[in-house]
């Protein structure tokens, strides 16, 4: 089976058309090309977003100790009150919270990329070039948004989900077609 076919495994129901997956790669696609445009807009609504997705999480979580009394403790308060205060943080100041949440990402970058060359270098392998590349521009993209931060903080996020969107569209792009070619074998079989 070809990695085309393993890719589209699950859709092997009739009533998937690979004109929706084809329409839905396309439109990731556009989006992400847009987010590109305007990156510090996308990293300031993602910060937002966050902020209250974390508020929606902290007040799922009071219902769920209202109704299971038996799970309350220190730790689920501490939870919740968190996520209240994180999120308050990221709606109010969305500014800062993408300067806080870059750094972050910087933190982990490095720490990444600095686990993953230790790993490649204790293992064994003879095939271990992707994994010491992969060590090498996670150590680089953590040094360079530590360098170049705090400007990297307001468009760092945003340009990370439009090449994500972008990159997402092309995959679902080239599976819908895929699909297309293993349904056109199967008609002429």
């Amino acid at each position: 089976m070809t990695a085309a076919g393993s890719a589209i495994g699950g859709f092997e129901a009739p009533h998937v058309r690979w004109g929706w997956l084809l329409l839905l790669g396309i439109a990731q696609t556009v989006l992400g090309t847009i987010a590109l445009g305007d990156t510090l807009l996308v990293t300031l609504v993602s910060v937002l977003l966050l902020g209250w997705l974390l508020i929606g999480s902290a007040i799922v979580h009071i219902v769920h100790l209202f109704r299971h009394t038996e799970a309350r403790s220190f730790w689920n308060f501490a939870t919740i009150m968190l996520d209240v205060l994180a999120g308050f943080f990221l709606i109010v100041r969305p500014a800062f919270g993408a300067l806080t949440l870059t750094l972050a990402l910087a933190a982990f970058f490095l720490a990444g990329g600095i686990a993953r060359l230790i790993a490649a270098s204790r293992t064994s392998t003879a095939d271990k070039f992707w994994a010491v590349l992969n060590g090498i521009i996670s150590i680089l993209l953590g040094v360079l948004l530590f360098v170049h931060w705090p400007v990297s903080g307001l468009w760092f996020i945003g340009l990370a989900i439009g090449i994500e969107l972008i990159l997402r569209g092309w995959v679902w792009i080239t599976i819908a077609f895929a699909f297309r070619r293993r349904l056109l074998r199967r008609a002429a079989a």
